[in-house]
């Protein structure tokens, strides 16, 4: 009877050294935790045959995020967002339409979030302030899978 109670309590042992283990690994995984893309590195990088630089997704996004909250006119604010979308998303978006729409708007982007499953999806949230009013700002963007990503897509919400 005593082997029988000695054999458990190995047992026992040994699956919950193997239970610490697995979750060690687990929290060693970088898809485990939801992560702000603040945390990743911005990378820029200059080949020796080309002016082109490669911007990170952190950049990219900061840049637009603080582009659409801040502007003097709806038009200037397309123009202004028009270099980090693709054709097709600016186009889909109707971003290309002429608006003479005079509206002053100043925010700041709160944070960039990725999807961890899609790694090319990302929420800013943002607060801008239009005609003396402060609304909270959503942008919902799905960048390229390239090496200087643009934001194929995007969606806009607004939240009193």
């Amino acid at each position: 009877m005593k082997k029988a109670h000695i054999l458990l309590w190995i047992a026992g042992i040994i699956l919950f050294v193997i239970s610490v283990l697995y979750l060690l690994h687990l929290s060693q995984r970088d898809d485990f935790f939801l992560e702000e893309t603040s945390e990743i590195p911005t990378e820029v990088s200059t080949t020796a045959n080309s002016t082109e630089q490669t911007t990170s997704p952190q950049t990219l996004l900061e840049n637009f995020g603080e582009n659409w909250l801040n502007f003097s006119n709806i038009e200037e604010r397309n123009q202004q967002v028009k270099k980090y979308m693709t054709k097709e998303a600016f186009e889909s978006d109707q971003l290309d339409t002429d608006t003479t729409e005079d509206r002053t708007s100043t925010g700041a982007v709160k944070s960039i979030t990725q999807d961890i499953e899609d790694p090319q999806k990302y929420i800013i949230l943002g607060e801008e302030t239009t005609q003396e009013k402060t609304r909270e700002v959503i942008l919902e963007i799905r960048l390229t899978d390239e090496a200087s990503p643009e934001i194929e897509h995007f969606e806009s919400n607004y939240k009193e």
